[in-house]
C-alpha cells in the first residue's frame, strides 16, 4: 500500500514536503537532487527534523522527482603488478573470472584492481498528488516543545504531519518545573506533590527589612561553641500551581502560542511569590492581636 503525501502551505507562502529516501532495498543509488514540477527543490532552513528530510518549494508541486546516481557498474578487473604478469595473473580478468579464482586464492585481492564504468542517473518519482495542508513547519526535534495528535486513522502512521491535527504538547508541567527550578529563592518545586495535581513551591524569602541570626559552631560532642556564624533570616513560602499536564489545540501553531502564554504565566506566579516577607507580620500575612502597641495612640 502506497503512503498518501502531503504538502504543507506555510505562513510564508513556501510549501513544504517531507521526503525521505526509498527503502534500502529500493534505493537506486546517491541522491544528487530532487526536483518540483522540474525545478530544484531546497531543504528547509532551519532543519526541523535530524535527518533534513524537510524541502520546500515556491507553489504546489504536481510531480517530484530525485535523480540517483547508482554506484559504478563493475566491468572487469586489471592486473596492478607488472611484474606478476604470467599464465596465472593475466593483465585482465573478466568478472566470472574474478569471481572463481577468489574463491579460492585470496592473493589476487592484492594484485587486481576494479576497472568500472558510470551508469545513467535514475529517476524516482514520488506518488501524488500531494494533498495540501496549512500548517507552520514542524516542531524542531530538540529545540521546541513536541505534539500529539489526535489524528485521523489513515495518518497514524506519518509522523511528519501530526503538528497540522488536533492534539495536544505534553509535559507542561515537567518543563516547569526545570525551570522553576533555577529561579531564585527557589528551595523546592515537586510535580503532583502529595498526590495533588500541580506543581508544589516552597521559596525561602528574606524579610523587607533585612535581619539576621547567629548560627553556633558545634563541638565534637555536638554542644554549641560561642563561635559561629551571622546569616540572614528567612521565611519559608510555599505555593501550589494548578498546572495542567498538556496544553491542547486545534493544531501545534496555535497550542505552541497558548504553551508559551502559560509558562511566562506560572513563572510571574512563583516570582511574585518570592517578594520580600512583611516585617511588621513577620512574614505570616497578618498581624498577631496585640501585637500593636495600643498605648502611644492618642486620645481624641
Amino acid at each position: 500500500m502506497t503512503m498518501p503525501h502531503y504538502a504543507l502551505r506555510l505562513p510564508d507562502g513556501r510549501w513544504a514536503y517531507h521526503l525521505p529516501d526509498p527503502h534500502p532495498d529500493r534505493r537506486p543509488g546517491t541522491r544528487t537532487g530532487l526536483y518540483a514540477d522540474g525545478e530544484p527543490l531546497k531543504r528547509l532552513d532551519p532543519l526541523v527534523d535530524a535527518k533534513g528530510l524537510w524541502y520546500t518549494s515556491d507553489h504546489h508541486a504536481e510531480r517530484i522527482t530525485a535523480v540517483y546516481q547508482p554506484s559504478p557498474k563493475t566491468v572487469s578487473y586489471r592486473l596492478t603488478d607488472p611484474t606478476a604478469l604470467s599464465e596465472r595473473y593475466p593483465a585482465t580478468l573478466s568478472v566470472e573470472d574474478w569471481n572463481e579464482r577468489t574463491e579460492r586464492h585470496d592473493e589476487y585481492w592484492q594484485l587486481y584492481e576494479r576497472v568500472t564504468e558510470d551508469l545513467e542517473p535514475v529517476e524516482h518519482v514520488y506518488e501524488g498528488p500531494f494533498m495540501p495542508l496549512e500548517a507552520r513547519q514542524p516542531p524542531h526535534y530538540t529545540d521546541e516543545p513536541q505534539w500529539r495528535a489526535d489524528l485521523p486513522t489513515e495518518l497514524t502512521q506519518r509522523a511528519e504531519y501530526r503538528h497540522a491535527f488536533p492534539g495536544h504538547i505534553p509535559g507542561l508541567k515537567q518543563h516547569l518545573q526545570e525551570r522553576i527550578k533555577r529561579m531564585p529563592r527557589v528551595q523546592h518545586c515537586f510535580v503532583d506533590y502529595q498526590d495533588k495535581p500541580g506543581i508544589h513551591v516552597s521559596l525561602r524569602v528574606p524579610f523587607d527589612q533585612p535581619r539576621a541570626m547567629f548560627i553556633p559552631n558545634t563541638g565534637r560532642r555536638g554542644q554549641p561553641l560561642k563561635s559561629g556564624r551571622t546569616v540572614p533570616e528567612t521565611v519559608i513560602r510555599s505555593v501550589d500551581l494548578p498546572v495542567p499536564a498538556a496544553v491542547h489545540g486545534p493544531n501545534y501553531e496555535t497550542a505552541l502560542v497558548d504553551w508559551h502564554q502559560q509558562v511566562e504565566f506560572w513563572i510571574a506566579q512563583v516570582e511574585e511569590a518570592g517578594v520580600a516577607a512583611c516585617s511588621a507580620c513577620n512574614g505570616r500575612g497578618y498581624v498577631p492581636h496585640g501585637a500593636l502597641d495600643h498605648g502611644t495612640a492618642k486620645k481624641p
